[in-house]
């Protein structure tokens, strides 16, 4: 492994615990990343210390975030790069959707509450402790549960989920026996939250093996369990966006806005995005859409390319998307100016004013779109 991959600030993190006598780990992501050679900027510590000793530790020199101290978590800002510091801990009465956790100076007993065995990966510069064999499964493409598939799904729901993620990203087929136990207690995906869905399933649908893992979803009823409607798996490999939140509305057609914003819990921004992706008509002006989005407006004319089985090609082409950040010149103010009347007569001609500008390709200056509402004065 090419340790040089990791940040500096991480490891003088990990050797400050360390040196204090703590028994410390890089763990999860960052090692399994690392092991792969990939990027990553997320860093994990597992540490055999309490929180207490942690927050002693570095509160001179750090800016600290206790939020999640209470479970063992404390998040530590060096010089930018916030590293969450985490004891050792093992799992205690998990009931699917939440986990009490005890202490524990073992690192081998917190390796048996984590996930998969490709996410068990402790490292420190002594060496790497891997107690699942999850380097093998990390060098053979399996994303497997550690343990029992059943007893991990039910101790905590969201794994089902995190076992499509992974999959899409790290396997070449789906474990079988993970498989059949998601499906088993896919009814555990009600009570999970909106954010929590969101959060695994827009980092599963652009996975390498995103569309086997859909299939497997639709295939089981997986997705009418955790969204009210069928996967349309052919349409997949049509879109050619990167916008997640779109690919999600164009795979589900038969889900209403409305029903996916509150399963997902979606911002008003977000549902007001997807509302102006649906509303697409087939001969839509994109130009509004650049005015009002910018350069994100490309995503709705794949969507829309999507929708209407139409090429986006001919419409990325338009010269429209090179103009930098265009502002319609004129307000009401200047209508006024012109000698209107006021009341409602001067947002008509605002309105028409920015119409013909934007037909124009927002080129016409101040001074030409003054000279475009006196025109309307005479008719």
């Amino acid at each position: 492994m090419d340790i040089s991959n990791f940040d500096k600030r991480a490891m003088l993190v990990l050797q400050t615990l360390q040196q204090a006598g703590f028994d410390s780990w890089f763990v999860g992501g960052c090692v399994r990343d690392a092991l792969l050679g990939k990027p990553f900027i997320d860093y994990d510590i597992a540490t055999s210390t309490s929180p207490i000793d942690v927050v002693s530790l570095f509160k001179e020199e750090f800016e600290l975030d206790l939020i999640g101290e209470q479970f063992g978590c404390v998040r530590v800002n060096h010089a930018g790069l916030w590293l969450e510091v985490t004891t050792l801990r093992k799992d205690v009465k998990p009931d699917g959707r939440h986990t009490s956790v005890a202490f524990t100076t073992d690192v081998a007993e917190d390796a048996k509450r984590r996930d998969f065995t490709i996410n068990a990966l402790y490292w420190n510069e002594a060496k790497i402790a891997d107690f699942f064999n999850g380097q093998g499964d990390l060098n053979h493409h399996i994303v497997q549960f550690i343990g029992n598939p059943n007893d991990r799904v039910q101790e905590d729901y969201l794994r089902i989920l995190r076992f499509f993620r992974f999959s899409s990203i790290y396997a070449k087929d789906l474990n079988q026996d993970g498989l059949q136990a998601c499906i088993t207690y896919q009814e555990g995906l009600r009570y999970l939250s909106g954010n929590r869905v969101w959060h695994e399933w827009s980092k599963m649908v652009f996975g390498p093996n995103a569309l086997k893992v859909l299939q497997a979803i639709e295939a089981s009823d997986i997705d009418v369990t955790l969204f009210g409607g069928k996967l349309d798996i052919q349409i997949y490999a049509t879109y050619k966006g990167r916008d997640a939140l779109l690919l999600t509305k164009i795979l589900l057609p038969s889900v209403h806005v409305e029903h996916l914003a509150h399963r997902l819990n979606l911002t008003t921004a977000q549902k007001e995005w997807l509302e102006a992706a649906v509303s697409l008509g087939p001969n839509d002006d994109f130009r509004n859409l650049y005015l009002r989005y910018g350069q994100q407006a490309k995503e709705l004319v794949h969507y829309w390319a999507c929708k209407y089985m139409k090429s986006s090609d001919e419409i990325l082409a338009e010269s429209f998307w090179d103009i930098q950040n265009p502002v319609f010149p004129l307000s009401g103010k200047d209508i006024l100016k012109l000698g209107c009347q006021p009341g409602p007569i001067v947002g008509d001609y605002l309105q028409c004013a920015q119409t013909w500008w934007v037909q124009h390709n927002f080129g016409p200056n101040y001074q030409d779109c003054l000279r475009y509402v006196e025109s309307l004065f005479n008719k």
